[in-house]
C-alpha cells in the first residue's frame, strides 16, 4: 500500500514539474564532469580517513588493523547502512564489529574502537557545524552544535574516569549488582556473583586501554577530516553544475544534509538529505535550476559511488583472517 502510494505521488510530482525536471536533466547533462570526478576522488580520500582513524585506535589498543581489511570494512559497513531500512546502522555496526574480531582482535578493544569513533565523528561534526553556523552569524546553530558535542564527550570522560579510579569501579559494580539482582531469580547469568566480575573485568580492560594524547588528538584529526572533505565534495558538486556560491553558503547547506542525515529518518538519508541540501542551497542564494542538480552530482559520489563499492566488498571480499603483521 505504502509503496503504492509513493508511487504514485512520484508520478505527479514528475508530471507537475516536469518542466523543471527537463531543466535540472539539462544542467546535469551540461555539467563539467571533471570537477565531479574530482569530488568523487576527494569522497574516496573522506572514507580513507575513516579507514585509517580506526586502524590507528585499534593499533594504539594492540589490537590487529590491515588496511585493506579495514578498508572493506568500512565500505561493507556502509553500504548496510545505507541498504537496510530500520535496522541497517545496527547491522552495520554488528557486521564491522565481526569483522574486527575475525581479525584477532579482543572484544573489549574492539567495543572500545567503535565507541570512540563515534564520538570522535559526532564531536568533529558539531564542531563543523557550529564553526560554519558562527561564520554565517547563526549563533543559536552554533550553541546547539556545541552542546551536542558536549553531551558525545562528556559519557566518554565519565567512563574513563571510572576505568582509572578504583573506588569508581567498586561503586559502579556494585550498583549494577543491585539493579539486576531481582532479575537473578528468572535468569541466573543475572546473579550478582556473575555480574559483578563481568563487569570488573571489562572495566578493567578498558582502563588498560591508553591510547595516549598523540594518537587520541590524531583520531580526532581524521574524523574532522573525514567531515571537512565531505563538505569539499559537495562544494566542488557546486562548481561541477558552473555555479558559484560563497563558501559558507556551502558549509551551511552541507550542515544541514549532514544534520538531516544523522536523524537516519530513511537508509542513508535518501530523500530528505536532498531536499535539506537543496532547499539550503537556494536559499544561500544558488538558483533551483543549479541547487538540484548540485545536489544529484554530490549525492551520487557521496551515497551511491560508495554504496556500490561496499555491495562488492560484501560480496567478493572473504572474511578476514587473523594476522598479527600488515
Amino acid at each position: 500500500m505504502l509503496t503504492g502510494v509513493l508511487a504514485l505521488g512520484t508520478v505527479v510530482a514528475v508530471v507537475v514539474f516536469r518542466q523543471s525536471i527537463l531543466g535540472w536533466l539539462e544542467t546535469l547533462a551540461g555539467a563539467e564532469w571533471r570537477w565531479a570526478l574530482l569530488a568523487a576522488v576527494v569522497q574516496l580520500v573522506s572514507m580513507q580517513c575513516l579507514v585509517s582513524q580506526q586502524r590507528l585506535l585499534l593499533r594504539s589498543g594492540g589490537g590487529h588493523a590491515p588496511t585493506g581489511n579495514l578498508t572493506v570494512t568500512v565500505y561493507g559497513g556502509n553500504a548496510i547502512a545505507v541498504g537496510l531500512p530500520l535496522a541497517g546502522s545496527a547491522a552495520s555496526v554488528a557486521y564491522t564489529y565481526r569483522r574486527m574480531r575475525d581479525l584477532g582482535n579482543n572484544p573489549v578493544l574492539v567495543s572500545w574502537t567503535l565507541a570512540v569513533s563515534g564520538v570522535c565523528s559526532t564531536v568533529s561534526l558539531a564542531a563543523v557545524v557550529a564553526v560554519s553556523s558562527a561564520a554565517t552569524g547563526s549563533t543559536v546553530g552554533a550553541a546547539v552544535a556545541s552542546l551536542a558535542s558536549v553531551a558525545a564527550v562528556v559519557p566518554v570522560l565519565t567512563l574513563l574516569a571510572v576505568t582509572r579510579s578504583p573506588e569508581a569501579k567498586h561503586l559502579v559494580v556494585k550498583l549494577l549488582q543491585g539493579a539486576v539482582a531481582p532479575f537473578a531469580r528468572w535468569w541466573s547469568v543475572l546473579r550478582p556473583a556473575v555480574v559483578g566480575p563481568a563487569v570488573d573485568g571489562v572495566l578493567t580492560s578498558l582502563g588498560a586501554i591508553r591510547p595516549g594524547f598523540r594518537n587520541a588528538a590524531t583520531a580526532g584529526g581524521l574524523a574532522l577530516a573525514n567531515w571537512v572533505l565531505d563538505a569539499v565534495c559537495l562544494g566542488l558538486s557546486v562548481l561541477a553544475v558552473g555555479a558559484g556560491l560563497p563558501w559558507q553558503g556551502v558549509v551551511l547547506a552541507w550542515a544541514a544534509g549532514a544534520l538531516v542525515s544523522s536523524t537516519r529518518l530513511t537508509p542513508g538519508g535518501i530523500g530528505v538529505v536532498e531536499a535539506a541540501m537543496a532547499s539550503a542551497l537556494v536559499a544561500a542564494g544558488l538558483p533551483a535550476a543549479q541547487a538540484v542538480p548540485a545536489v544529484v552530482v554530490y549525492r551520487f559520489v557521496s551515497l551511491w559511488l560508495l554504496a556500490a563499492i561496499g555491495a562488492m566488498c560484501l560480496v567478493l571480499a572473504p572474511r578476514p583472517v587473523h594476522a598479527p603483521e600488515d
